[in-house]
Order: structure tokens, then C-alpha cells, then sequence
């Protein structure tokens, strides 16, 4: 009697143990998760109240990069500016016009973009560019770059920019780099003579530096000099060389007085008709087609190759002593030269400078 009056409660017992244990299994599965969710739980009601919020931060963001773009290119505009201007200078009868020069590309892929047209039309002008130019080009974006007031170098160094130049291009050349040279030294090293040239025939203020090697890699530096000069200098050291032979110095010296009076014809013929805007290609094959030196006398004098005949008497109009020096030292090429050496020399030198200078 007894033991069946417990059995209902025995059952109940079991019951509720396994329903204790069930629980404890549930709550065993459903803590990590649950502590998870009230980790999270803070961090998405400020995320919800936050939302309100992104729309601003994310126009905030569009405008300081739109911002930093803006300070970017107002930055690079007079780089861009002066770069045209150069190319404008260099690029001479260059079919190639640079219409823009901007920066693009985003973070580390940012880049300088050139807008070109070719003959008007847009193209891949670095495909038709002759090496002149492509070399004209980049002179025109480094020169800007650095040449900017917040560089701390005072000095600009370029290697051999006339590779490839046409004469043209090179007096262009010379007048950027004398622009540049207002607030910066400028060093140019170039094997090209058409540089110093055009220096001196433009009257840039400049020192010219021979760099010459000896013997045992002995580097030399020496100031250069005009042709004239150079031709003048031999002239002297031959002339005053005391071992050589007076017969050779009386055949050799007057081939240098020759060729520095030629050079100074030179001078003062592309000068001038350089000046009248003639092609320097033109004038060189004026000059590379001459023969002998009264024709490239009569050219300078009378700005007419074919005047030969009259220079001797234009020479002698101007002083007894500039036609005989000229006939002394042209004849002086083919047969041994007769009197003073040094004074042919000195006169020669003298009339070489006058004609140097003609208008």
C-alpha cells in the first residue's frame, strides 16, 4: 500500500530531474551564443543610432578628396602652364599640339595625363613624335618641376638635351634654359656644338667649359672659346712655337687665320638671316654648298655668294691692311707664307672680328 503511494511521486521526480537535465542541455547550447548576442547587441543599437550619421560622413569624405584634388591641380596649374609654354618654344613646325597637361589616376596610380592633338585631330602623337621631339617634350615637363620655388635645389643639371634636335629647336632650347637660369643655375653637358653656338649667336650670358681628357685619365677644364678664337689661339701657339720647323709654321698658320676668318663669316651669315626668319636648315645648306672663302666672304659682306670678285675691293675700301691680310692668308693655304707671322696672325685676328660683326 505504502509502496504504491509512492510511485506517483517517484514518476514525478523523474520527470522533473529530466526535464532539469533538458534545460541544463538547452542552456549548455544557448549561453555562448547568448553571450555573443549581448556582446554585439550595445555595438549594433550605436550602430543603428550611427546610421544616421554615414550619409554625412560619406559626403564628408567625397568633399575632402574633391578638395584634395581641387589643392592638387591648383598646385600643378603653373606646371602645366609652363610646360605648355616650353613646348610651345621647342616644338617649332611640330604637327604635335599639347592642349592640356593635367594629373589623373587615383592614389598610387596617379600619373600626368597629356591631352595632344596631331594635325587637330586627337591621336597617340607619341607614336608619330620624331625623337626631337619626344626629347623637346620631356624638357618641357622636367624644366617646370625643377625650377618650382619650394625645391631646396638651386641648381638644375641636364645631360645632352640637343640629341636629335634640329638647329631650330635648339635656339629654342637656349632660350629656355637662359629663362631658367633668372632664379637657378643651370649646368648643361653636351657633346652637341650647336648649343654653344646658339648662345653666342643669341647673346645669352653663359659660361662655356671644355672638358678634355689626357693622358693617364687626367681630366682638364679650360674656358671655351668661339671658333674664332680657337682658330686664332693655334695661329698664336704655332707662331710662337720656337722647335717648329719656320717653314711648316709659314704653310700651317695661315690655314688657321683662313679658317677663323671663314668661321666669323659664318657667324655673322646665320645671324642674320636667322634673324630675317629663315630656317636654319636652309642657311646651313646655303653654307655647306659653298666653295672657297671669297664666295663665303662675299656672302657675309654682301649677303650674295656670287659677288666674289668685289671683296678684295670692299676689303680695301675698308683698310689696305684687311685686303692684304685676306689675300696673304688665302694664297698663305697653298704656298709658304712670307713675313712677319705673328703680325699676319694679329691682323688676321682683327679682321676676322670686324667681319664677325657685320650686320
Amino acid at each position: 500500500m505504502a509502496v504504491t503511494a509512492m510511485k506517483p511521486k517517484i514518476m514525478a521526480l523523474d520527470g522533473a530531474k529530466a526535464a532539469a537535465e533538458a534545460l541544463q542541455s538547452r542552456e549548455d547550447t544557448w549561453r555562448p551564443h547568448a553571450l555573443a548576442l549581448a556582446e554585439w547587441l550595445p555595438k549594433a543599437v550605436k550602430a543603428t543610432k550611427a546610421r544616421e550619421s554615414l550619409s554625412n560622413l560619406k559626403h564628408a569624405d567625397k568633399w575632402l578628396k574633391e578638395a584634395a584634388d581641387a589643392i592638387r591641380n591648383e598646385r600643378f596649374a603653373p606646371i602645366a602652364d609652363q610646360t605648355k609654354t616650353i613646348w610651345d618654344q621647342l616644338k617649332l613646325q611640330s604637327n604635335v599640339s599639347l592642349e592640356a597637361v593635367h594629373l589623373g589616376g587615383t592614389g598610387k596610380a596617379r600619373k600626368v595625363e597629356l591631352n595632344v592633338t596631331v594635325d587637330g585631330q586627337e591621336g597617340a602623337a607619341l607614336g608619330v613624335m620624331s625623337q626631337g621631339e619626344l626629347h623637346s617634350l620631356a624638357l618641357s615637363l622636367f624644366i617646370p618641376r625643377a625650377t618650382l620655388e619650394e625645391s631646396p635645389f638651386r641648381f638644375v643639371v641636364i645631360d645632352d638635351p640637343v640629341q636629335s634636335m634640329d638647329p631650330a629647336r635648339v635656339d629654342g632650347l637656349a632660350k629656355v634654359l637662359q629663362a631658367a637660369s633668372k632664379n637657378r643655375q643651370v649646368v648643361v653637358f653636351t657633346h652637341d656644338d650647336r648649343l654653344p653656338e646658339a648662345v653666342r649667336r643669341l647673346g645669352i650670358p653663359a659660361t662655356q667649359i671644355e672638358v678634355t681628357r689626357k693622358e693617364g685619365s687626367l681630366v682638364a677644364l679650360r674656358q671655351a672659346r668661339d671658333p674664332v678664337s680657337r682658330y686664332i689661339d693655334d695661329a698664336l701657339t704655332l707662331a710662337r712655337t720656337e722647335d717648329l720647323p719656320r717653314e711648316v709654321a709659314r704653310r700651317v698658320v695661315p690655314g688657321l687665320c683662313r679658317q677663323a676668318i671663314e668661321a666669323a663669316c659664318m657667324e655673322a651669315v646665320r645671324r642674320r638671316r636667322i634673324e630675317k626668319g629663315e630656317r636654319h636648315a636652309d642657311v646651313e645648306d646655303l653654307l655647306a654648298g659653298l666653295t672657297g672663302t671669297k664666295s663665303l666672304a662675299a656672302l657675309a659682306l654682301f649677303d650674295d655668294e656670287n659677288r666674289a670678285g668685289d671683296v678684295l675691293p670692299r676689303l680695301d675700301r675698308e683698310s689696305k691692311a684687311a685686303a692684304d691680310t685676306f689675300r696673304a692668308v688665302n694664297e698663305g693655304s697653298h704656298e709658304a707664307l712670307g713675313g712677319d707671322i705673328l703680325a699676319v696672325v694679329r691682323s688676321s685676328e682683327k679682321l676676322a672680328r670686324w667681319m664677325q660683326a657685320l650686320p
